[in-house]
């Protein structure tokens, strides 16, 4: 081996800007189940659901637009 650079492939440059986690989307196929957890800053409501069965396609349809607008008014999804 060499002694290159790596670089990132989509990053102009080579140098990803650090990037923060908002929120995290867990789905669970093989028992069916889902949740949204949200790392906001003074977030009222840090977790939703769990979903089952057959509302979790629905719930991982609608959950980060219905949160935002129920918790963090004004936020873009």
């Amino acid at each position: 081996m060499t002694g290159s650079t790596v670089q990132a492939r989509d990053t102009p440059g080579g140098t990803a800007a650090p990037q923060g986690i908002d929120a995290l989307l867990i789905v669970d196929l093989e028992n069916r189940r889902a949740r949204y957890d949200c790392y906001r800053p003074g977030c009222p409501q840090r977790r939703e659901g769990p979903a089952f069965g057959d509302a979790v396609p629905d719930f991982v349809r609608a959950i980060k637009t219905e949160h935002l607008a129920r918790h963090h008014y004004g936020e873009k999804p």
